[in-house]
């Protein structure tokens, strides 16, 4: 579908169009959703055999400003308004702004390609909401700048929202499954996949949505995306919710009647679960790409290959012997061939372990490998569909399901424990900052709960991580410093980035104790 993108710059009397991406296809803006702008919302009191069936058409966006009638001010237990003052000064909400070309990096990229961001499908597919969603037009709380706010928006993280929005106000709908509330068009990010995929799309790549950053834009100035880690990530975004353990014994107590355990265990479960989607993912990437570039329907825009779906590094290294890259090797792929996005491989690994379903990144992504390994990039043929996919993705599929199934209980520090000594062992085998952070993250979460080692231990170690591998976050408002920006200095230690010194770094004492499952 394409359809037009509008972002309302201030002043302007209407909404002003400029550019065209694909969306999934959204259902049109019906006039009775400017009638529910203005009427007070109020709790269904319907019982859930009673709320609304899921209909052939697609959900129409609500709009911002309408979520934010409840989600700025206190809901009883269950919100309150830290839901709209974290995200109006997160980074998200005014993503749009990097399309500017008063940004001087934009304008610079802009002359270098030839193009307007405002006006590149891949470039708009991030930075922007719906082109579907009604645009700010009162004010958000005490913000006067509607512009400010146009980026990435609630809707699109969580779903449009016309047919969830009676549902969600009844107190049941809290614990109905991630499938249920997906029926109505929600994207239940309580649900640690959902989440996965859902920041992934940007922050990876998704060819299917116009969500890849092409090699072109690498090199006229983009930023590069690094490694991802959901909770770290979450953590400095400044988070607009809570966990259900984090709410009131009431709440938790509903929740253990109502056997509600998606969220997974603990921070770490859902980062080893974000690496598992992250593998998967990587995957999917290059096999979307092939197949919009070259496949029955293939996008004439579309180029293949598309060298950003792969790993820069295959590349991008020293020309030196020996090399931090030789150092790493090169598992099952040919030397020389450019192969999958490498951070999430060994975390992965570690995931896969924790489940008691060991196994190796190479045997995982054997199927796109082996595509890979027949020439640079594969054939196109091959990597549309490559065989034994479906048999490598069931697998991570299981390692997920795994650890999903895992309960916060009085066993949680004992599990923690083991966690972190499989981290630990797998992260002097990273090889380069991104692996390294991706294994570092999780494990630093890990040691904050896990039994076995004395608090000061734990702390010195979490400390030793987080210095080494630089794996703080600026978070609002220092992350709208550019000078602090991660991607900036990730980029700094990346140039001095020492393997030995890292694998020192997760080095932990022996446990006192021997954790079991």
């Amino acid at each position: 579908m394409t359809a037009i993108v509008a972002i309302r710059f201030p002043g302007a009397a209407r909404m002003r169009p400029i550019g065209t991406m694909r969306r999934p296809p959204v259902g049109p803006v019906v006039a009775a959703l400017v009638l529910a702008l203005h009427a007070a919302p109020v709790a269904s009191t319907a019982p859930p055999d009673q709320l609304p069936a899921p209909t052939a058409e697609a959900p129409a966006f609500k709009g911002t400003e309408f979520c934010m009638r409840c989600h700025r001010s206190e809901q009883s237990e269950w919100c309150d308004q830290a839901t709209s003052t974290a995200w109006r000064h997160d980074a998200h909400s005014r993503s749009h702004l990097a399309l500017l070309p008063s940004n001087p990096r934009t304008r610079a990229m802009e002359e270098t390609l030839g193009i307007k961001a405002a006006e590149t499908r891949s470039c708009v597919a991030c930075h922007t909401r719906s082109p579907a969603e009604p645009a700010p037009e009162e004010t958000i709380a005490d913000d006067d700048n509607r512009f400010f706010h146009s980026g990435i928006s609630c809707e699109t993280c969580h779903g449009a929202g016309s047919a969830y929005f009676e549902p969600h106000l009844h107190a049941t709908w809290r614990f109905l499954p991630t499938a249920e509330k997906a029926l109505l068009g929600m994207a239940d990010l309580r649900d640690p996949v959902t989440k996965a995929r859902n920041c992934l799309g940007c922050h990876l790549g998704d060819p299917d949505t116009d969500r890849v950053v092409p090699h072109a834009a690498y090199a006229a100035g983009h930023p590069p995306l690094g490694a991802f880690d959901i909770e770290a990530a979450s953590r400095a975004m400044g988070p607009h919710w809570k966990r259900v353990w984090e709410k009131s014994e009431r709440i938790q107590a509903l929740a253990a009647a109502a056997d509600y355990r998606v969220e997974a265990a603990s921070t770490t479960h859902r980062s080893l679960i974000g690496a598992l989607v992250a593998l998967r993912e990587s995957g999917l990437l290059v096999q979307k790409g092939a197949a919009r570039a070259t496949g029955p329907a293939a996008d004439p825009s579309a180029s293949w290959p598309e060298l950003s779906l792969h790993d820069c590094q295959a590349c991008h290294h020293d020309l030196v012997v020996p090399s931090r890259r030789q150092q790493a090797g090169y598992g099952a792929l040919v030397p020389g061939r450019p192969g999958l996005v490498r951070w999430p491989q060994r975390a992965a690994e570690a995931a896969f372990a924790v489940a008691e379903m060991p196994t190796t990144a190479d045997a995982v992504l054997a199927p796109w490998i082996v595509s890979l390994n027949a020439r640079p990039f594969g054939r196109p043929e091959d990597i549309r569909s490559p065989a034994g996919a479906g048999e490598s993705l069931a697998r991570i599929d299981a390692a997920i399901a795994a650890l999903a199934a895992e309960r916060r209980d009085a066993a949680l520090p004992a599990r923690q424990q083991r966690i972190a000594v499989t981290l630990a062992a797998a992260g002097p085998r990273s090889g380069d900052l991104d692996t390294a952070r991706a294994i570092g993250w999780p494990l630093v979460a890990a040691l904050a709960d896990a039994e076995g080692w004395p608090d000061d231990a734990r702390a010195a170690a979490r400390a030793r991580l987080t210095d080494v591998l630089g794996l703080s976050i600026p978070g609002p408002p220092a992350g709208t410093d550019e000078s602090r920006a991660f991607w900036r200095t990730s980029l700094d230690r990346a140039a001095t980035f020492d393997p030995a010194t890292a694998a020192e770094s997760f080095s932990l004492p022996p446990p006192a104790n021997s954790a079991g499952k």
